[in-house]
């Protein structure tokens, strides 16, 4: 009894020693950990970031919200993507761009419809209308929200688009909304022509629908789904394939192993991966609103409804008493400015640089003349190739059996050495079928193309990514940028042209796939992850808001002519001839 009563003491600390070593042995592990992830999440994020401006619209948001529990790319890694592939300098570039583009909520979770925002009870105010403007003047335009009870409200958060403009001239430009965040919005124009001006304000969404944009975004990223055909000697299955698809079944992985973009597709019961043939849009999924929620999507009430103005909703301009002073070609490398130009006599003209206006096709095709034109992306930047190919004679399209809305398509105009080519961009995409074995990722085109004086390269992507989290996005220009910068690294000379997103109608429930709300966030992403960066911009967001003709996905020809003319600007300026 005396030796059980000393030994068990000795044995009870024997085993407490070694549970505290081992407990000390994995505090530092963890310490070590938290100290690598830091390194590249935060103090990184300050050290490198820290120079960004504000985005240029609602550019007095200051939004104040709880830190992130999970850091961006931990939603990429829950969809597919490897930890891997990011570099310190990406991660902290994502941290400040989820940062930059947080929108103000309501203070509550929940706003009764009534006491959301009512664009028929708001009135705008022009300020200073009685003063003399000039052109080159700026115009300042105010309007307090108002609820549905006729009560003025004391947050924002309400999504505004504006211009000004001149029926009988053909004139238009954009403005720039500013949010105080109090129901108070303030709009600014630059004044660029002479004559009666016209101010023209919409609601696009309410603050209160605007969150449950974000809910679907965040929740619902499936709510379009796509497709795929696998066939192999005279069998045929059709599977569901998304970026994320539920683990309920085996999966074909088509992750691609150069961009680390992932993609995924139900396998077939009977078929291999393998034999996967195209890729389609498969639908839309419904019944996607809870509560209140319809209320503010009502085509009819609060979605891209005109604010009227309080009295006269004009001023007139006289012409400056200075000369304007004359404007460069347009060149690489500038950076995007707001306004970046506007509508005179159904042309656009730059507030950077001299747009040339190619109005025959022979112009175009001097220009043109020995460069091979590489464009990429979706269904508006092949309205480029249509317009070109139905432009310009001598360039005709060479039959690779593709549809007409889908492609790839080529075009060759043989006398004068010209080639253009139109790539939709890798999924997620909503066309029609398309074969899988022309269904690339932008950043692997790149890398294939020799690049130099004779190249053109134009990319747009955004309406694609609308209904995904937008660090898919992020991922995605990541990998293009990288690729890019590749290719002007050996062929410094090649034209690379961005594409902005444009604005659209909103019809039926478009607004829950294919918001301009949704748009405008990815295009305040694309500009600022290639400020800095030697390309060049088509502002079609402001070109498609200026202009007089309505709001369409797909632009109509003057403004796609117009897009053509900023793109040929910066081809044939005198540096690139």
């Amino acid at each position: 009894m005396d030796l059980q009563k000393t030994t068990l003491p000795c044995y009870i600390h024997r085993s407490l020693f070694i549970l505290l070593v081992l407990m000390t042995v994995l505090m530092l592990i963890l310490n070590l950990h938290i100290i690598r992830y830091d390194k590249y999440s935060i103090s990184g994020s300050d050290s490198k970031w820290r120079s960004y401006p504000t985005p240029k619209f609602y550019s007095a948001m200051r939004q104040k919200t709880e830190p992130r529990n999970l850091h961006w790319t931990d939603r990429l890694l829950q969809c597919g993507y490897q930890n891997h592939s990011f570099t310190s300098e990406e991660r902290s570039e994502g941290t400040f761009l989820m940062k930059m583009i947080e929108w103000p909520t309501p203070p509550n979770s929940a706003v009764p419809f009534q006491k959301s925002s009512d664009p028929s009870r708001v009135r705008f105010v022009i300020l200073n209308s009685a003063k003399t403007f000039y052109v080159g003047d700026q115009l300042q335009v105010m309007l307090q929200m108002s609820d549905f009870d006729g009560h003025p409200k004391r947050y924002g958060g309400d999504y505004l688009q504006a211009r000004i403009h001149t029926p009988a001239l053909k004139a238009g430009s954009a403005g720039t909304v500013v949010d105080n965040e109090n129901g108070i919005y303030y709009i600014n124009f630059n004044l660029s022509w002479s004559g009666k001006v016209e101010v023209s304000v919409l609601l696009v969404h309410p603050s209160e629908g605007i969150q449950t944009l974000k809910r679907l975004r965040q929740e619902r990223p499936e709510r379009v789904y796509f497709k795929s055909t696998f066939k192999y000697r005279g069998n045929s299955e059709t599977t569901v394939c998304n970026l994320y698809l539920p683990p309920s079944k085996p999966l074909c992985n088509f992750t691609d192993p150069r961009t680390g973009e992932p993609w995924f597709c139900y396998k077939p019961k009977k078929l291999p991966c393998s034999a996967r043939i195209n890729h389609f849009k498969g639908g839309y999924e419904k019944n996607l609103l809870i509560g209140e929620e319809d209320h503010y999507f009502q085509s009819a009430i609060n979605i891209k409804r005109p604010i009227l103005p309080s009295s006269a909703g004009y001023i007139m301009v006289e012409p400056s008493p200075h000369a304007a002073p004359p404007l460069g070609e347009c060149v690489q490398g500038q950076p995007m400015v707001s306004p970046s130009g506007f509508y005179y006599q159904d042309q656009w003209m730059s507030t950077t640089c001299n747009i040339h206006h190619f109005d025959t096709p022979a112009k175009i095709t001097g220009c043109l003349h020995g460069k091979s034109v590489f464009l990429f992306g979706d269904s508006t930047v092949r309205q480029w190739f249509e317009y070109l190919t139905e432009f310009i004679p001598g360039l005709k399209i060479f039959d690779l059996h593709n549809p007409k809305n889908i492609g790839p398509h080529l075009a060759v105009d043989l006398e004068h050495n010209i080639l253009v080519e139109y790539h939709p961009h890798g999924p997620p995409i909503r066309f029609n079928t398309v074969s899988s074995q022309d269904l690339h990722y932008i950043a692997n085109e790149l890398d294939e193309i020799k690049g130099g004086k004779g190249t053109v390269i134009a990319i747009t992507l955004w309406s694609h990514f609308s209904t995904f989290p937008v660090e898919v996005y992020i991922r995605r220009l990541q990998n293009i940028r990288r690729s890019i910068l590749q290719l002007q690294g050996r062929s410094p000379d090649t034209v690379v042209v961005l594409k902005t997103a444009n604005v659209q109608a909103l019809p039926g429930d478009v607004s829950l796939y294919n918001s301009d709300w949704y748009s405008y966030q990815l295009d305040i992403l694309m500009r600022k992850m290639f400020t800095g960066i030697n390309v060049a911009f088509v502002d079609a967001w402001e070109m498609t808001i200026a202009h007089y003709l309505p709001h369409n996905l797909h632009p109509e020809r003057i403004i796609v002519k117009n897009e053509i003319d900023v793109l040929l600007s910066y081809v044939c300026s005198s540096g690139n001839k």
